[in-house]
């Protein structure tokens, strides 16, 4: 049997609502030459009726009992057959080019072991104007990706031979959710990563998503996956944990409980600089020109969030001084003009 060029991953738990709109936009691709592996993470509706009816060999239905969404992923993963592995969520939509534009980018750059695309936000039923847009660069993604997550999951295509030295996604309960982001951090270590600058998929937003009931869980542990990958980053020059936490929040425009004062504005400008060093030790000879040009200007808008931080803390500062508080009154002020306008 002949291998397909991509292998599609689809786990789907209790998703028959959007199923068949999801699978509908696979099957119409334009770049035909995939299977669509789709795991049935033990659904109790009747996503698996909506899969069967599908009359398409390319399609292949694993059925299991629930194990969560990291074990359904390493279970298609393990059963694909294509050097690419392209994501896919039961409720979100590949318009018709994905999978064309990015097997023609990973073909023409083979040091490309991750590529992302930008995404047309759905809410519920309805596709907004709104966009998912990361850093597209691969130097700007090696600086930023310690900070926080740049790609949309359900995007993605990954070079399936680049999880032979990364290991498949972590299964330990501590890094689910985000397991993306857990993965994304050993990925960079073992070649170059790319957003497309266009949107190619369409990704619900719904009430319910992991993303939305568990954002703080989300958030502490990503921080820690991103504190874990610089210590790992700049090994004996490993920062202190609680300088490197205040880099994080702040680069990750995470709202913070104290402000941040001119001197430890400084000092997390030379971590960063820091760590900018180490990265730019890290570019591939080969291809690092264009790289070291991208990662210096992640560093200089990493800076300016810095600016901004400080700036927001200065201004707290002087509010904590004021005899009242004076944000309702600027607020009501706000809306009276606005009022006034029309």
């Amino acid at each position: 049997m002949t291998r397909p060029t991509i292998s599609v991953l689809l786990p789907v738990f209790n998703g028959s609502r959007y199923l068949a709109q999801s699978i509908t936009s696979i099957l119409a691709q334009r770049f035909t030459d995939f299977e669509c592996i789709i795991v049935n993470d033990g659904s109790s509706d009747d996503s698996e009726a909506i899969i069967r009816s599908f009359n398409d060999e390319r399609i292949i239905l694993i059925n299991q009992t629930n194990a969560g969404l990291p074990v359904s992923l390493n279970r298609a993963i393990r059963a694909a057959r294509g050097r690419y592995l392209a994501r896919q969520d039961a409720d979100d939509i590949s318009l018709p080019e994905r999978f064309l534009e990015q097997v023609a980018f990973l073909d023409a750059h083979p040091h490309c072991v991750l590529l992302g695309t930008q995404a047309q936000i759905i809410e519920g039923d309805h596709l907004s104007t709104r966009l998912l847009a990361h850093p597209t660069l691969n130097g700007e993604l090696q600086l930023k990706l310690l900070f926080y997550n740049c790609f949309v999951h359900s995007s993605v295509m990954l070079r399936a031979s680049a999880l032979e030295k990364t290991g498949l996604y972590s299964e330990n309960p501590a890094h689910f959710p985000p397991e993306d982001y857990e993965l994304w951090l050993r990925l960079k270590n073992v070649g170059t990563l790319a957003n497309l600058p266009k949107p190619l998929l369409q990704y619900r937003e719904v009430p319910s998503s992991i993303s939305r009931t568990q954002l703080v869980l989300m958030q502490g542990r990503a921080q820690a996956m991103s504190l874990d990958a610089i210590r790992a980053l700049l090994e004996v020059r490993a920062p202190q944990p609680l300088l490197a936490e205040l880099l994080i929040a702040v680069m990750s425009s995470q709202v913070l409980s104290e402000a941040i004062s001119t001197a430890q504005n400084k000092t997390l400008k030379q971590l960063l600089d820091t760590i900018t060093q180490r990265l730019l030790e890290r570019l591939p000879q080969d291809q690092g020109a264009q790289d070291e040009v991208h990662l210096l200007q992640a560093q200089s808008d990493c800076e300016q969030l810095l600016q901004r931080a400080q700036q927001r803390a200065s201004r707290l500062a002087l509010l904590k001084l004021l005899p009242v508080d004076v944000v309702p009154f600027l607020k009501k002020i706000k809306r009276a003009l606005k009022g006034n306008s029309h």
